[in-house]
């Protein structure tokens, strides 16, 4: 899934939990079932047939490095600008009092992909125990799409934000 999805997903369950830190761990939760979920990120374009989730008995392996190209970088600036517009409406519409619960239920949303996707640290960081194990679940729920299918993964992804949105504006 792209960056807006997760946090704008992250941050309504933070809002809908009540507690920050629950809302973390909640956020962080979502992530997984939304990667479950077939979808279009930048790796798909590493992607040359469908094949579904691990979870379904799919094999993977990473071919290439994502964010070699200029495309990759245009889609991350893109998707980040959405998000933080999005972030931003909330941070204005929302009473301070409520930030915490949408930060940090934001942040749990993104944390598996800022831990495994930055091209910065992604590598050095698998070598890490705990890091590798938490990577094992990431890839275990993904079910990302190839490009030729990048139409179906971004209304997908589009129908769970705007869900996501509506939802948010019915409870406040």
């Amino acid at each position: 899934m792209l960056f807006t999805t997760h946090a704008v997903t992250g941050a309504v369950v933070g809002f809908a939990s009540g507690n920050p830190i629950l809302g973390f761990f909640i956020g962080w939760i979502s992530h997984h079932v939304l990667d479950s979920l077939p979808h279009f990120d930048q790796g798909g374009f590493q992607i040359h047939k469908d094949k579904g989730p691990i979870w379904l008995g799919a094999k993977y392996k990473e071919e290439g490095r994502q964010f070699e190209k200029k495309r990759d970088w245009i889609i991350l600036f893109i998707d980040f600008s959405i998000a933080t517009i999005i972030g931003l409406y909330f941070l204005y519409h929302f009473p301070s009092n409520y930030w915490p619960l949408l930060i940090f239920g934001g942040l749990g949303g993104v944390f598996p992909d800022i831990l495994h996707g930055s091209p910065f640290w992604k590598y050095k960081i698998r070598k890490l125990k705990i890091a590798s194990i938490i990577y094992t679940i990431h890839n275990f729920f993904h079910w990302p799409l190839s490009a030729k299918y990048w139409h179906l993964g971004i209304l997908i992804q589009i129908l769970i934000v705007v869900i996501n949105l509506f939802f948010i504006k019915t409870i406040f």
